[in-house]
């Protein structure tokens, strides 16, 4: 059995208890993960430290499809135009 899920929940929180336990918390929102994280504390104890979850698959805590893409920047190179010295224009 593969153990990759093949479906990924929106968002995923990492916490290490005072057990030493350290669990992986998903919900559709990031509270709902945020109160499991926080109901897991009854049965291994204080939260040492918890994030967003950074792998393969999500950044800070947040699945890598849900994020924005980034803005397109038009690049445009003009060291080899070449201008008239007097800055007069060309006329046909």
């Amino acid at each position: 059995m593969d153990p990759t899920p093949e479906v990924y929940p929106p968002y995923r929180l990492v916490a290490e208890f005072m057990d030493g336990s350290r669990l992986l918390f998903d919900g559709l929102t990031e509270q709902q993960a945020m109160d499991a994280l926080e109901a897991a504390q009854a049965q291994h104890g204080d939260i040492y430290w918890y994030d967003g979850v950074t792998d393969q698959h999500y950044e800070r805590g947040v699945y890598h499809a849900l994020l924005p893409r980034p803005p397109v920047i038009d690049m445009f190179d003009f060291t080899e135009l070449i201008l008239p010295e007097d800055g007069s224009t060309e006329e046909e």
